[in-house]
């Protein structure tokens, strides 16, 4: 698993792809951070952490999209099949390889705001907390767009399915769905949903109902991808 891991994770950083989507995340992200403070006067990540959602929304979908659908476009699937190790093992390596590529952009991304608080006052314990929330709602996505990049061997119909679902979950949280459903319909769909939970980590507030949430969500997207992956044995 480990070996697999290290190959997944090299494929991104020795690939200059990987590092121009990474880049171009936290230029993206910092802009908006810089933008904030300019606009409101303050140093707080709320808006950033905020927003970081819709980010993720392409960023990882453009990231996981040839994880399962290059192996199968090339056929190298059936010989990582046939490896010594489980699906349960392969799909966990390609998850957490991801997961560290995610991790080490939200550490670009966060080297401006921790620089400013040389300058003037941030509260970290809140920014530790956000960022946590994010590393969780980040892997809920990673676990979907792995689902998908399962599913295909095309690696813009993966992205596509990952966006698009990723995209509506988003809105499902958001005031949009009060204008076509009665508020109460809207407020039950949304305590289900990964951003109505985000909010949580993101107020500074370690809400162990929200932890329990999304490790419940990516445990359960992980095995769908383990049972369909299984089922290609």
């Amino acid at each position: 698993m480990l070996v697999l891991y290290k190959k997944e994770l090299n494929y991104y950083l020795n690939n200059p792809i990987g590092y121009i989507v990474i880049i171009i995340f936290s230029v993206f992200a910092n802009f908006l951070f810089v933008k904030d403070i300019f606009l409101i006067g303050s140093a707080s990540m709320r808006p950033l952490f905020t927003l970081l959602p819709w980010l993720f929304l392409i960023f990882i979908p453009a990231l996981a999209m040839r994880i399962f659908a290059e192996e199968k476009r090339s056929n190298t699937i059936e010989v990582l099949l046939t490896l010594p190790i489980s699906e349960a093992e392969i799909v966990l390596a390609k998850f957490f390889a991801l997961l560290s590529l995610v991790i080490l952009s939200l550490i670009l991304m966060l080297a401006l705001p921790i620089s400013l608080g040389l300058f003037t006052k941030v509260y970290y314990p809140e920014i530790i907390i956000g960022f946590f929330g994010e590393i969780l709602f980040a892997a809920s996505v990673i676990g979907l767009s792995l689902f998908f990049s399962n599913k295909t061997k095309n690696q813009i119909i993966a992205f596509l399915t990952s966006t698009i679902l990723t995209f509506f979950i988003l809105v499902l949280s958001t005031e949009f769905l009060s204008t076509v459903l009665p508020k109460f319909i809207q407020d039950f769909l949304s305590y289900f949903t990964p951003l109505y939970h985000l909010q949580n980590f993101i107020k500074g507030v370690l809400d162990f109902r929200s932890v329990f949430y999304f490790v419940s969500l990516i445990f359960v997207l992980l095995f769908l991808t383990i049972v369909d992956l299984e089922k290609r044995d």
